[in-house]
């Protein structure tokens, strides 16, 4: 711990405060300096004088700066620090407020809406390429506001009008209002591919790499079934997983 000794009668004392005090107020000290009355004038600097004159003329060639001036500008740094960090808050509110309100306004998501967009959108195109989730786009585009791009965090109006900002909720209705029509087209495309195999063979061209072709896509066209059909039960595995999440980041890309 630091020591202040007085230049006077030195006694020691942990701080400069203290031993100001001590020598305006100690008789001993005092005594030493021949001051007899407790009258005294004293400058920042620590310096003590019996005659205010003195001190007067001390004063005008003192360059100590008190410590509470130092503390005052501080305080001022630190007023203009905490205003700018009050000003960055509520702007930051502010677009929260925005958000909020803007949620607010949204319409209801219910089944009927995302049974009748969704099945009016669906093609045989879409079945057979795997391209729902840019249908999910479609479909939720106005009904919901992306609150943070990167968590690929949604927020959206349920069919109770509720706030709600649960993902996979939705998405599963997404994908339980188009999956009758979805495997409806899905067996149909199952049934041409079938076709065409059976034409291969008879033809006697086995061998060529169409028939791959068309094998490999049987068989993405069944998956892509049993994956939306785990979703609808709520089935998770790493079919349903990477399904739903691949539709929220194409959501939350395109409606950002």
């Amino acid at each position: 711990m630091p020591t202040v000794i007085c230049e006077y009668c030195n006694s020691k004392f942990t701080s400069r405060p203290s031993m100001l005090r001590h020598q305006k107020k100690a008789k001993y000290c005092l005594n030493l300096r021949g001051l007899k009355s407790n009258k005294v004038y004293n400058c920042s600097c620590g310096k003590i004088y019996t005659r205010l004159d003195n001190l007067k003329r001390h004063e005008q060639v003192c360059d100590y700066i008190p410590e509470s001036h130092t503390k005052v500008e501080e305080r001022s740094e630190m007023i203009q620090f905490m205003t700018k960090v009050v000003e960055a808050l509520s702007s930051k509110n502010s677009t929260v407020t925005n958000i909020n309100n803007n949620t607010i306004n949204l319409q209801p998501i219910t089944h009927n809406y995302l049974e009748i967009t969704g099945n009016q959108h669906l093609t045989k195109e879409i079945v057979k390429e795997g391209r729902q989730p840019e249908l999910a786009v479609k479909v939720l585009d106005g009904y919901i506001k992306v609150s943070d791009k990167s968590r690929k965090k949604i927020k959206y109006k349920d069919a109770d009008g509720n706030i709600s900002t649960n993902n996979k909720k939705l998405l599963q209705n997404f994908y339980k209002a188009i999956a009758p029509k979805n495997k409806k087209l899905a067996d149909k495309l199952y049934g041409d591919i079938q076709t065409s195999v059976n034409e291969i063979i008879a033809e006697g061209r086995a061998g060529e790499s169409d028939l791959t072709k068309l094998l490999t896509a049987g068989t993405e066209l069944q998956d892509r079934l049993i994956t939306i059909k785990n979703i609808v039960d709520g089935i998770d595995n790493d079919g349903t997983t990477k399904l739903l999440d691949e539709t929220i980041k194409c959501v939350v890309s395109d409606l950002s």
